[in-house]
């Protein structure tokens, strides 16, 4: 089997466009995710593209950049944690599912409590490995279902007759019931659940460049507005009262002195007063910092330029810096530009507005009244800008499909069925306003001999 490479996937790319009749010229952006082979700037294929037209924009996908922003917050690529208590408290959540949906008799157990006791059990979910994100209906599972799992998993430890299912129960149990696992569960949640709803908007196939910044500047807004004394003193109050409802044990604040070997002068140590300015400090702060500080770093790419340049051109404004980027990659005349420019900035009833919603209006503005023909630049500009790809989450559903199409049952089926099959499955949106009489109808008048069984 052969190894992906960036100049394989290059002369992938390269024969679709053949097939096409399209050259690199009319290539306006490529998306990608952040692999090596795909964005490497020497042999990747982004810098490939760039080989064949140096006026091509390469957009890493923002799906992709939420999800590696996810998992920078609390894995570092090291064997370190980055929160050891978050990074605990998500794998107690994966052996959570592990543990209950493993065993169909152990599920059984928790839906008969669930029943007895009148409860909306929610599915559990299993931890993604590589949409973090979809770590959110995992853990609002668990905190759905935490009194139930408690009183499920405990009547499971005492007729186990497994030896290792029972200290496996047992060491869950404990894990369930201890205060730092508490405290996950009420802070992941908020924090996950926004997260989640800008990642599943950042891979709609409909979104633009301007849509999808303004949701990561929301989302990074919403994460600084949470990271203040309020929003965490909340959740420790919250997470407090639970414990005590429980009785589950509230650790104090460890006092652990540094070796005089290390620091002859430990007197001057510092120690938090209490628990809750212990957490602030080494778990909550950091959490929200690192995601903070990942959304500043990994979304400072080359198309914020591009960006800025559309919203001064909204005002009916630009400067040498932006007629520069628009001229270089939408290959337009900025002289007549500026000129459409003064000319709009005297016009009546011009639309008003930087969002998305108002680049259509402009759109839709300019093809009215012959304004077209006047105002060709500007509406180039905007009309090319609205079609650079966002994210490449779309393409890489088929491969997602491909496991579901092609099954156990399916190993013998042949590449024509497949390719077919596959289609429409990933186009459900077409395949479902298609009309069946007229495949019908289609499928029996090309058929060279008569059938004895009438369609």
């Amino acid at each position: 089997m052969t190894s992906v490479t960036g100049q394989s996937i290059f002369d992938s790319i390269n024969m679709v466009l053949g097939m096409i009749n399209k050259d690199w010229s009319s290539v306006l952006a490529v998306c990608f995710d952040g692999a090596s082979s795909m964005s490497g700037h020497v042999g990747g294929v982004q810098a490939k593209c760039k080989e064949k037209n140096n006026k091509i924009l390469y957009v890493h996908c923002y799906a992709h950049c939420l999800n590696l922003i996810l998992i920078d917050s609390i894995c570092e690529h090291s064997s370190t944690p980055n929160n050891r208590l978050i990074f605990n408290f998500l794998g107690t959540i994966q052996f959570i599912y592990n543990f209950i949906e493993g065993s169909p008799m152990r599920h059984a157990v928790l839906e008969k409590f669930a029943l007895e006791t009148g409860s909306h059990l929610k599915s559990l979910k299993s931890c993604s490995i590589t949409r973090w994100a979809c770590r959110s209906e995992a853990v609002s599972a668990v905190k759905n279902n935490y009194s139930i799992l408690i009183v499920a998993i405990d009547e499971i430890c005492k007729n186990c007759t497994v030896p290792c299912m029972k200290a496996k129960g047992i060491g869950l149990l404990h894990q369930l019931q201890s205060f730092e696992f508490v405290l996950g569960l009420h802070l992941m949640e908020p924090i996950l659940k926004i997260i989640l709803k800008v990642s599943s908007g950042l891979q709609s196939p409909k979104l633009d460049l301007l849509t999808a910044i303004n949701s990561i500047q929301a989302l990074k807004n919403s994460l600084i507005f949470m990271r203040n004394d309020t929003f965490f003193q909340n959740i420790f109050e919250e997470v407090t009262t639970k414990c005590i409802d429980l009785d589950i044990n509230i650790p104090m604040v460890k006092r652990k002195k540094v070796t005089v070997k290390l620091d002859n002068n430990y007197s001057n140590q510092f120690f938090d007063d209490s628990k809750y300015d212990e957490l602030r400090c080494s778990v909550f702060n950091p959490l929200i910092d690192n995601l903070v500080n990942g959304l500043s770093i990994r979304f400072n790419q080359e198309n914020l330029d591009l960006i800025s340049a559309v919203g001064n051109l909204l005002k009916l404004e630009l400067n040498n810096s932006f007629s520069n980027i628009l001229s270089k990659l939408f290959n337009i005349s900025i002289d007549e530009l500026e000129t459409e420019i003064k000319i709009l900035k005297h016009m009546p009833d011009v639309p008003s507005g930087t969002s998305s919603e108002s680049i259509y209006v402009w759109l839709d503005w300019l093809k009215e009244s012959g304004r077209l023909d006047i105002f060709n630049n500007m509406y180039l500009v905007l009309k090319m800008f609205t079609i650079i790809p966002v994210t490449s989450c779309t393409c890489e559903r088929v491969f997602s499909k491909l496991s579901i199409v092609k099954n156990k049952l399916r190993c013998t089926m042949c590449q024509d069925r497949l390719e077919s099959l596959l289609l429409i499955f990933t186009e459900q949106e077409l395949a479902c306003k298609l009309d069946f009489n007229e495949i019908v109808d289609e499928f029996k008048n090309d058929i060279p001999f008569k059938r004895r069984l009438s369609l």
